[in-house]
């Protein structure tokens, strides 16, 4: 435990200096940057047409619109906007519409040179959603667009994804710590002052742990519904769950970037930096706050970290990996685990992509400086629910079946 020794005292002073700060851009965040980046926050209000008779807002916690105007009376471009560029081409987009008549409304989505990427999704209720296939793009797919059939005086909203906000976000939480086992913490702050939330489980000794992470990037939902029923299956007291969770202390950060799902952000936190480019230098107030946490439970409790899955999405599935380390505290797990789930879904094949820990993603701190068993599972975007489930849920029930096989820490 030396090595974290020194990294804690020196995390914990740079926490000191940039916790006092709620500047929004990244050069008040550190003394290592040197390069502001300033963060576009878009204006919320309520766009009104044809003397109220339509309507479109972006005012509730994810929404993204930029800009609207009509084209004619029943067709309307929508302007999206990153947070600030450069930035990854994932241009996340959620609003309101509604009509105080029954009437077909035509919408285009206009992005800056940038393709779009996520077909729309329909819902009445923000609960149930209703993906819209038949989307026309222009040449370079920088307009997308559709219709949607509106009701008398109901209020719609349409979105990349599947719409889980902040509050959303944080009821999860409050949910399974109502469980009796499970414990919240708040470990630090965001720039805007949400908190970063952990949840613990603490029957087992606490030297063998696992790490669950989520959401740090905002536009990818399918990786967050995948980590719920992840974490469902291991909390769901069967008797796999009950004893590995008699041996193992589960870690779950769910939201890690808490500002940027709440301001319907493409990628970035408020500094307008990606956080799964930060796991190096951590000079953002949410990776501190995780690293942080990280060191200081592995000191305290004289703990190792087994496995850690932090849950993302993109076009496809795939398990990006890192390459084979015998430093592992438990080396050939990962191999071992993608094997069997392979061999426990019919006609299934893991796509797993690996490489060196040397870059400033999760996966690779967690492999370099902990010598845990680490990958990034990337969901893909238009993974079926059903698919999304079975796999999470068979992927949970094969790590605690493989680490309970594990030799126990002396």
């Amino acid at each position: 435990m030396k090595k974290f020794a020194g990294w804690l005292g020196l995390s914990l002073a740079v926490c000191t200096y940039t916790s006092c700060t709620t500047s929004r851009t990244a050069a008040s965040l550190s003394v290592d940057i040197t390069k502001p980046t300033t963060v576009t926050l878009q204006k919320k209000k309520d766009f009104i047409f044809q003397k109220g008779s339509i309507g479109f807002s972006n005012k509730f916690s994810a929404a993204r619109l930029n800009k609207v105007t009509a084209v004619n009376d029943s067709t309307y471009s929508v302007l999206i906007l990153p947070e600030n560029n450069p930035v990854n081409p994932s241009p996340w987009y959620a609003f309101k519409i509604w009509s105080k008549k029954n009437r077909q409304v035509y919408l285009q989505l206009q992005y800056q040179q940038v393709a779009h990427r996520y077909n729309p999704k329909f819902s009445i209720n923000g609960k149930q959603w209703q993906r819209i296939d038949d989307v026309l793009l222009n040449k370079d797919s920088t307009t997308a667009s559709f219709k949607v059939t509106l009701t008398a005086n109901d209020t719609a909203f349409i979105a990349a994804q599947e719409l889980i906000d902040l509050p959303s976000s944080y009821l999860w939480i409050d949910s399974l710590a109502s469980v009796s086992g499970i414990y919240k913490q708040v470990i630090g702050n965001s720039i805007n002052n949400n908190p970063i939330v952990c949840l613990n489980t603490k029957a087992a000794s606490g030297k063998e742990i696992i790490v669950v992470l989520s959401r740090q990037h905002p536009p990818e939902v399918t990786g967050y519904r995948a980590m719920q029923h992840f974490v469902n299956k291991i909390l769901d007291r069967s008797p796999l769950s009950k004893k590995f969770l008699e041996r193992f202390e589960v870690i779950i950060i769910p939201t890690i970037n808490p500002d940027g799902v709440d301001e319907g952000h493409w990628r970035h936190n408020m500094a307008g930096v990606d956080l799964n480019r930060d796991w190096e230098h951590f000079k953002q107030p949410e990776t501190q706050a995780i690293r942080n946490y990280i060191v200081s439970t592995l000191i305290k409790q004289q703990a190792k970290i087994y496995f850690v899955i932090d849950f993302h999405s993109t076009w496809n599935d795939v398990f990006y990996t890192n390459t084979d380390d015998k430093r592992s505290n438990a080396p050939g797990f990962i191999n071992d685990w993608l094997k069997a789930l392979e061999q426990s879904i019919p006609s299934y094949k893991v796509n797993a992509n690996s490489s060196g820990n040397r870059s400033n993603v999760s996966k690779a701190w967690f492999d370099r400086i902990c010598d845990a068993e680490a990958l990034t599972y990337e969901v893909g975007d238009n993974t079926s629910a059903e698919f999304l489930k079975t796999k999470a849920t068979i992927a949970a029930e094969k790590m605690m079946e493989l680490l309970l096989q594990t030799r126990a820490l002396q």
